[in-house]
């Protein structure tokens, strides 16, 4: 009987002893949780870097949670999904390389619903989601918690452990603080960072401007303002023109690429850059960037990189060197459009028919002025767009500017003291026939050389952009600068009348019009009509009643140069059937074909007829 009560009373001073143990356990990791709090609070009030704060929280929490690993992800906008950004017992290769996008895995899933999650068995949970190279399989329990910031997720806090087990709700609470204390971090965090970036870039763009303006007000000159690009933006520079052709400025480390396809997203009044290509040969990426003049397109900046792995530094080059380029370029432009209204002021006296000597004589000294001597002998040659969507192109700025400066660089070269100017709706080249000072290999153009001269002239301006089409004329020497309007009339009748025979894309002399050249000195076009109709009235009445190819078998002996075997395979008849054609054009003329005189006033009666028919 006594035994049982001494029992009963051992049992209660056991049982009695189990919650006194239990409740200081509690209080012991109640303490820990508290200490660690009040480290990290202490910690992210220090001026420790982020990185630090961030090991001490993986560090600390597994510690504290009796936990196994513990992970940290944040959100990245521009990778758009979770980076693993910290861990101590996870693949340490796929920090910084691991995104989960929301609702990927379970943490993805916390990140999306913001709400905590605890896991006792992820192999057996549907939301887990196995990333290879980065979990491992003796993990088997998780808890992972959202990091907000308000409203905003910023990021996950998981711990997991090896054995398995059910994470007690004063746990959860526990990682929940460590993330709420996390989030008040890396707000400040990322809000200092900014600042800093920011006064970085004022006072990079700072540095940047002054280094521009120093430059324009020096007036130093295009080849050290790109120079001052190309050191500030880290790479080699290049200039370009909106036909994509490299503009020659000298630039110490200019870029190779003769010529680019400007992008279209460039040319509109509203775009802006800068702008990203690749290049594949050379293989090279480049940033481009618009220089503009208002809303026109002047230039284009490219210098080597991405847009993408463009630093701060390199931006603000291109941004601020582009304006100073824009007012480089408009100044030049103003320059060389003085000259060359001026130049034009003196083509038009030069050209225009009906100068005295004396009028010669003032524009000669206007010349001087100029720097440019009036020759006493010189070929005129004429540059003219054969249709109007190449007029369209010729006529504007770009292409003005291109063509201009390229043909003046290969006429002085091939023939110095030459005059290019362009006029409304084409190119009058002026070459002397002899060289004021024969260098570099200049020689005197006679009329074969000058003609391969014209043909490199044609190559040139066709070579400016596709489906661009012209023709040269050009007319016979002047022997005097009293005969350059008569050379430049020429020059143009030698175009006219080629384009009137369908030439395209040629080079006519006036030379080579042969008895056309006869036929547009007859100021009366009824001249020639009763020419034509006394010569061939006869063939073509009878060719109208009985519808026989008279004149077109008269045309394939001239041809043939009176061949009639040659004709007759032209017109594809036998040689029997022309000599019937022959025989009755010699009956409707009263004349022989055999005759030289009958030959050539049928040959000019011709041609004549061919003229009035255009």
């Amino acid at each position: 009987m006594s035994v049982g009560p001494a029992l009963a009373q051992r049992r209660r001073e056991q049982a009695d002893v189990a919650p006194a143990a239990q409740s200081g356990a509690a209080r012991e990791r109640e303490l820990r949780e508290l200490l660690y709090l009040q480290k990290l609070a202490v910690e992210a009030a220090s001026t420790m870097e982020r990185d630090e704060l961030l090991s001490l929280v993986i560090r600390e929490t597994t510690g504290v949670l009796e936990a196994d690993v513990c992970s940290l992800y944040l959100f990245d906008q521009a990778r758009e999904g979770l980076v693993l950004t910290a861990t101590n017992g996870l693949n340490q290769a796929a920090v910084g390389r691991v995104v989960l996008a929301a609702g990927q895995g379970i943490t993805g899933a916390v990140a999306a619903s913001l709400e905590p999650l605890s896991v006792a068995d992820v192999a057996t949970d549907p939301r887990f989601e196995w990333i290879e190279g980065l979990d491992e399989e003796r993990f088997t329990s998780m808890l992972s918690v959202p990091i907000m910031a308000g409203p905003r997720v910023v990021g996950a806090l998981n711990v997991q452990t090896v054995m398995r087990r059910e994470f007690r709700p004063d746990e959860l609470a526990f990682l929940s603080a460590i993330a709420g204390a996390l989030a008040g971090v890396l707000e400040r965090s990322e809000l200092q960072h900014r600042l800093e970036l920011q006064l970085d870039e004022i006072q990079l763009s700072q540095t940047v401007h002054e280094r521009f303006t120093e430059l324009a007000l020096s007036g130093a000159g295009l080849p050290k303002i790109l120079d001052a690009i190309a050191g500030l933006a880290g790479g080699e520079v290049g200039l370009y023109d909106p036909l994509g052709f490299h503009l020659e400025h000298g630039a110490g480390r200019g870029l190779a690429v003769r010529r680019l396809t400007i992008p279209s997203s460039l040319a509109g009044p509203q775009a802006s850059g800068p702008v990203g290509i690749s290049l594949a040969r050379p293989r090279l990426d480049l940033i481009l960037t618009p220089v503009r003049a208002g809303e026109e397109l002047v230039a284009v900046l490219a210098v080597e990189g991405t847009v993408e792995g463009a630093a701060a530094g390199k931006r603000r080059a291109l941004e601020h060197g582009a304006t100073v380029v824009a007012l480089e370029l408009l100044k030049e432009r103003a320059a060389a459009e003085v000259e060359r209204r001026l130049r034009g002021d003196l083509l038009e006296g030069l050209l225009t028919p009906g100068q005295s000597p004396d009028d010669i004589a003032r524009l000669a000294v206007r010349a001087e002025r100029l720097g440019y001597r009036i020759p006493d002998q010189a070929w005129v040659l004429v540059l003219e767009p054969d249709d109007e969507r190449s007029l369209a192109m010729f006529q504007t700025q770009p292409l003005q500017e291109r063509l201009h400066r390229d043909l003046n660089e290969l006429t002085q070269r091939r023939f110095p003291g030459s005059l290019v100017v362009a006029r409304a709706t084409y190119s009058v080249l002026l070459i002397p026939a002899r060289a004021p000072a024969p260098k570099n290999g200049a020689a005197e153009p006679s009329s074969a050389g000058l003609e391969e001269f014209a043909r490199a002239v044609l190559a040139l301006a066709q070579g400016l952009g596709r489906r661009l089409y012209f023709s040269v004329g050009m007319g016979n020497l002047a022997s005097s600068a009293l005969e350059l309007a008569r050379a430049h009339e020429e020059a143009r009748q030698a175009l006219r009348l080629s384009r009137r025979a369908g030439g395209a894309g040629q080079v006519t002399s006036y030379r080579s019009l042969g008895a056309l050249r006869l036929l547009l000195e007859v100021r009366d076009p009824g001249v020639l009509r009763r020419f034509v109709e006394e010569t061939l009235g006869p063939i073509l009445a009878y060719a109208q009643r009985h519808r026989t190819p008279l004149l077109p078998t008269l045309e394939a002996l001239v041809a043939q140069r009176w061949n009639q075997r040659a004709a007759g395979r032209q017109l594809h008849v036998h040689i029997n059937t022309l000599a019937y054609r022959v025989q009755r054009i010699e009956d409707l003329l009263g004349a022989s074909l055999d005759d030289a005189e009958t030959r050539v006033v049928l040959s000019v009666a011709l041609q004549a007829r061919q003229l009035l028919s255009k």
